[in-house]
């Protein structure tokens, strides 16, 4: 009898032990998504979030033309002359691409895409069109 008590307790232990982690489980879930929901407006720096496949990358992209003379290439230019002065990994880029799994964050990034001023720079995912010197670093490490 006192073999089916212990039986019985450690039975009750695993039910309410599985119960716990399934719950801590989605809340783990929940939490981590909540980046992703939160990327529809953009954050306190005024960066957007357009691909979170690339939040681990931690090189600053900034969007410009080969060789352009435009006033926009010129700004991109200085900006990463500036980003090199202050230590910042950075890569110029021409084209960008990005594969979208649902149609609602297609039509947010081609919303946002319609009104951004020339050069956007990317940091982890995150978008701004002609942002300062100041903002770049600012978001760059406040990812970090």
């Amino acid at each position: 009898m006192g073999l089916l008590k212990l039986v019985g307790k450690v039975a009750l232990g695993a039910v309410v032990a599985v119960a716990v982690l399934t719950v801590a489980g989605k809340i783990r879930q929940r939490t981590a998504r909540a980046p992703e929901a939160a990327g529809a407006e953009p954050n306190a720096s005024g960066f957007f979030l357009l691909s979170p496949d690339d939040a681990a990358d931690n090189t600053v992209i900034i969007m410009s033309p080969p060789n352009c003379p435009s006033l926009d290439a010129q700004r991109a230019r200085a900006l990463g002359d500036a980003l090199a002065r202050a230590g910042i990994p950075h890569r110029m880029k021409s084209e960008i691409g990005f594969t979208f799994h649902d149609p609602d964050d297609m039509a947010r990034v081609q919303n946002y895409m319609a009104h951004v001023t020339n050069p956007l720079v990317l940091i982890r995912g995150r978008a701004k069109g002609n942002p300062t010197l100041d903002e770049v670093i600012a978001e760059y490490h406040a990812g970090r």
